[in-house]
């Protein structure tokens, strides 16, 4: 841990800001990030647990170098975030992030922490060979009225909405047959590899960034809210054509008072799309997660997603629940 100077910080009694300290700060990290969400009505939790999995596993940032923590009186009170991104269009995005406590906003912190971070990134863009574009890119809950105008009053304007979607009771369940020759197997340990592997080939061509460094496979395989019992996985003989990574967040379903199953990385490999192997996922995910003792059930997915997924999740009964923007700057 050491001391890191912000040239234009604001003038609170007893702050500083330092760099990680761990384990300690991962623990930081989930209780500042769930302080917010809660003040900022975003329905989402974090633990410590996959807050480690993160930190043990990075993929295009420096825990050291790219996490800086403000301090009052030895209390962690805010964080700034940079890392960065490959594109799937060739482009760069330079992650510029972070969370300010409730009690401490609207002090000068949330804007000293962008500056950090935003000096950081160009340093960082300096030193990899030129990408076709550059940008800084942010995100925000439409719920996050202030990180919003934070982001808005500095230049950044909003590229695309994503949606999360709630299918908010689980009776009536469509039953959707598979494709001649296509069918649900239990994952199995060995399987995770594989599952992974089609998700990555899967999002290519997506919009955003696909991360496709072994250590998102080791995030994957480690993370603490795995129950394979839960996921989906669709084969053709061999090979494995589609995926759903379902999970069951027990410490956020009890803080927010749910009994919420999530479809997390919908997939089908690219030559299987079209076949209704999708649908059929999403159905048979919905009856796991009803046998597992959900009441509900949510996802995220891309408000312009061009294979259809809205559509798709529509028709089996989810929702619009939350909207979210992701926010780009140029360099």
């Amino acid at each position: 841990m050491s001391s890191i100077e912000l040239p234009e910080a604001p003038a609170i009694p007893g702050l500083r800001f330092r760099s990680i300290q761990r384990p300690a700060d991962d623990a930081a990290i989930a209780v500042l990030m769930n302080e917010c969400a809660a003040a900022d009505e975003v329905p989402s939790r974090e633990t410590a647990a996959q807050i480690t999995l993160w930190l043990d596993h990075p993929s295009g940032f420096d825990p050291e170098l790219d996490l800086v923590f403000a301090e009052v009186d030895g209390s962690v009170v805010a964080y700034g975030q940079a890392g960065w991104e490959q594109d799937n269009d060739g482009g760069e995005n330079y992650e510029v992030y972070g969370n300010v406590h409730p009690a401490w906003r609207r002090r000068g912190l949330g804007s000293a922490l962008m500056r950090w971070a935003e000096a950081r990134q160009r340093s960082l863009a300096a030193s990899h060979p030129r990408a076709a574009e550059r940008r800084l890119e942010s995100w925000s809950y439409d719920s996050e009225t202030g990180r919003r105008a934070l982001l808005e009053a500095n230049g950044y304007e909003m590229v695309r909405y994503w949606f999360e979607m709630d299918r908010p009771h689980l009776d009536q369940l469509p039953d959707v047959s598979l494709p001649d020759g296509v069918e649900l197997r239990p994952a199995r340990p060995e399987d995770v590899r594989g599952v992974w592997e089609l998700e990555v080939e899967a999002f290519r061509d997506h919009w955003g960034s696909t991360d496709e460094s072994e250590a998102s496979f080791e995030r994957r395989r480690d993370n603490p809210l795995n129950d394979l019992s839960l996921w989906i996985v669709a084969w053709h003989g061999d090979e494995i054509v589609g995926e759903v990574v379902n999970r069951i967040n027990v410490p956020e379903n009890e803080e927010l008072g749910l009994q919420r199953g999530w479809l997390g990385s919908v997939a089908v490999r690219r030559t299987w799309r079209h076949r209704g192997i999708a649908k059929a996922m999403v159905a048979a995910s919905l009856r796991v997660f009803r046998d597992a003792g959900m009441t509900s059930a949510g996802l995220g997915v891309d408000a312009e997603n061009p294979h259809g997924a809205v559509g798709i999740y529509e028709s089996a009964g989810f929702q619009i629940s939350e909207r979210g923007r992701v926010y780009r700057k140029p360099f």
